[in-house]
């Protein structure tokens, strides 16, 4: 269900309506210096509403109401609109869409989930900060893109913590690593990759666009907003990186355990191969001089024929180090 809040603020303080509608917000915008409008899970009635009271263009909106939108820069007139994803990290990590309208008056943020780096920057504005009181809707769009890069580093924390673990099971016991696992870390920092790899570029053309409700001052914060971006890429690259790096540790060491067993096992054929040939020919029940044919005495000697030839062939192997 559609849930619309409102944060206006100015020299004169801050003020906060929840749950409000979409003809509230255009009143608070008209009465307070700059006005934040944040809607979660916008639905058509919602968009329409939009369209029609902030004359917001409808290809846009259409985008801010989907989830699968790639990062992006727009401007429509005097309205620019931004398409952001944030990291979610439940049973499954993924990305969500964060859409921001900025025009002179106000910042409009549309995503449809309640996302706690948002709710951060609220807490921030009700403890009344001087600097953002004196800034614009700009400096606003800074701290919500800033907000959501740097929630990106406690994920990939995780993460360096969830690859190190695998590091360490391949090091203890290589054969019982799971490949399943360490094909499942990479899909996900390839999915991330793949994901936030775009915001480079428009983070990028955010610096460098032309708009009278951008400051000068608020390009350089948003450079080094595009700065943590990245180094958020660069991380997700050095990961991805090591994963693929331990897919191939643990293929050569699980090969050189087989190695290992293979060679033991040759080692064993090579020790019972001559005794099988010893035992063959003393089955034959030939006649051995001095010894005489099916002869308690012949027995000892196959015995200790056998017993000789192995243990010279076990000791001479263990002295190559084959075994």
């Amino acid at each position: 269900m559609v849930r619309i809040d409102a944060v206006s603020y100015g020299p004169e303080g801050v003020s906060e309506e929840t749950d409000i509608t979409v003809g509230r917000c255009r009143e608070l915008v008209e009465k307070h210096g700059v006005t934040w409008i944040d809607i979660v899970d916008m639905e058509g009635r919602t968009r329409e509403e939009l369209e029609a009271l902030f004359a917001l263009h409808p290809l846009p909106l259409e985008d801010a109401g989907r989830t699968d939108i790639p990062p992006k820069v727009e401007v429509y007139e005097d309205v620019l609109f931004v398409v952001k994803r944030t990291i979610t990290w439940a049973e499954e990590i993924e990305t969500d869409q964060v859409s921001l309208f900025l025009a002179k008056r106000y910042l409009m943020t549309i995503h449809d989930k309640v996302l706690p780096q948002l709710e951060d920057v609220k807490v921030r504005m009700r403890k009344k900060d001087p600097k953002i009181l004196k800034s614009g809707p700009d400096f606003l769009a800074y701290m919500v893109l800033d907000a959501v890069v740097d929630s990106y580093f406690p994920h990939l924390d995780r993460l360096d913590d969830i690859i190190e673990g695998l590091e360490e099971a391949i090091v203890r016991d290589p054969t019982k690593a799971s490949i399943d696992r360490i094909h499942s870390v990479r899909t996900d920092l390839l999915k991330l990759r793949n994901a936030l790899r775009p915001q480079r570029d428009s983070f990028s053309q955010l610096t460098r666009i032309e708009a009278p409700y951008f400051k000068k001052d608020t390009r350089n914060y948003l450079r080094d907003v595009y700065d943590h971006m990245i180094r958020a890429l660069d991380t997700l690259d050095t990961q991805r990186e090591t994963v693929t790096s331990l897919m191939e540790v643990q293929a050569t060491l699980v090969s050189n355990s087989l190695n290992e067993v293979v060679k033991r096992l040759t080692g064993i054929s090579t020790v019972i191969l001559p005794l099988t040939l010893i035992t063959g020919f003393f089955g034959m029940n030939v006649w051995f001089p001095g010894v005489g044919l099916n002869t308690g005495e012949a027995f000892l000697l196959a015995v200790a024929t056998t017993a000789v030839v192995g243990v010279g062939l076990l000791l001479w192997i263990r002295h190559k180090k084959w075994l």
